[in-house]
């Protein structure tokens, strides 16, 4: 549900770049999307293939780089990534320090962007 409204930005975004830079056509979007946004770029693709036609961004290829979340160890100061996939049960519990083996705790703001990056056309 997060999906819609991101697309309908990003259209905006997009179109007010195309304008800015004389583009007639826009053929590429390069998206960034944190891991813990909530975006699905599967959905995003959805939504942007109805909502850009009739746009200058109808039928452009999107290009999802997905950013992880950013860890920092209380004990030891390391960043790291924070590794959804990893459990407990796994052997690697997400929050737990490569270096050390302490607790991290998200550092604020990493992973939960969703943004345009750039975009080519025409």
């Amino acid at each position: 549900m997060h999906e819609l409204p991101f697309v309908i930005k990003l259209l905006g975004e997009a179109e007010e770049t195309a304008r800015r830079e004389n583009l007639a056509r826009i053929s590429r979007l390069r998206l960034r999307i944190g891991e813990l946004s909530g975006i699905e770029p599967e959905c995003v693709k959805l939504y942007f293939e109805t909502a850009s036609e009739g746009t200058a961004a109808e039928g452009a290829l999107l290009d999802f780089c997905v950013e992880p979340a950013k860890l920092r160890c209380e004990a030891c100061g390391t960043e790291y990534d924070f590794l959804p996939g990893h459990t407990v049960g796994s052997g690697r519990d997400p929050f737990s320090c490569p270096a050390c083996g302490g607790s991290g705790t998200l550092i604020k703001g990493t992973g939960t962007e969703a943004s345009l990056e750039s975009l080519e056309g025409e």
